[in-house]
């Protein structure tokens, strides 16, 4: 029999290695770690990152309602902001991710102009989806995939292009994987959103995005959300949230 120390250990690794975080930024070459809710020893403080800091770790969201969709359970801007020129590329690194599913990002120029200080994104239109992968035609060899097997197979990296169109200015990045192991039931979609902050330059200012809120524009039984996972691998047919 194991005993309770081992067990204990056990539940938590399990825990721990069940999910995943956004661990690191990569942005125009450039390195920036994110918020480690279990490397800091002090959850009071934000840490010296450009990522938000959360409440809910590794843990999942289930209500795309709740002001915790944006970008977190009890969010709050991060001290740090990193350089990014619009057409450039952000690269997450996750630190483990074991469930399929979607892979989708937004952005949100932060109202001031300045800085993302005073700007949370849970009321009001400020969001513009900048990228959306569902079900991948990932290669000739194992034909469908979702989204997420490709980030798996890349070291858990996936590369977020910022868009050239974009406005100068602060902005922050939310990139968001759904866990869809329980897809079927209403409420058993599993909600991971990692916001970074970024100040764009370089991009032409060509084109107004549509704005949309967070919360507001997932909802719980989007067609994308709710919905048979093994039908929509079987037909090649999935619209993501």
């Amino acid at each position: 029999m194991l005993a309770k120390s081992s067990l204990l250990f056990l539940s938590l690794t399990s825990s721990v290695f069940g999910h995943g975080y956004v661990r690191e930024y990569t942005i125009d070459g450039a390195n920036h770690v994110s918020y480690l809710p279990y490397d800091d020893p002090d959850f009071t403080q934000p840490t010296e990152s450009i990522a938000r800091s959360h409440a809910n770790g590794i843990n999942p969201l289930f209500d795309p309602l709740d002001d915790s969709i944006a970008c977190g359970q009890g969010s709050y801007p991060a001290p740090l902001m990193a350089n990014v020129t619009a057409g450039g590329v952000a690269m997450v690194k996750w630190t483990e991710w074991p469930h399929s599913g979607p892979i989708y990002s937004y952005m949100a120029r932060c109202p001031n102009g300045q800085d993302c200080s005073d700007f949370n994104g849970t009321s009001g239109n400020h969001w513009f989806k900048i990228e959306e992968h569902g079900i991948i035609e990932y290669d000739s060899s194992t034909g469908r995939a979702w989204a997420t097997q490709k980030m798996f197979d890349a070291d858990k990296t996936w590369n977020i292009t910022i868009p050239s169109c974009l406005a100068p200015g602060p902005y922050v990045i939310r990139h968001e994987t759904m866990a869809i192991q329980a897809s079927q039931q209403l409420g058993g979609a599993q909600f991971y959103p990692q916001c970074a902050q970024v100040w764009v330059s370089g991009g032409t200012d060509t084109i107004e995005p549509a704005l949309v809120s967070l919360p507001g524009d997932i909802q719980p039984d989007d067609p994308g959300v709710l919905f048979d996972r093994a039908a929509a691998m079987e037909s090649g047919e999935y619209t993501c949230p």
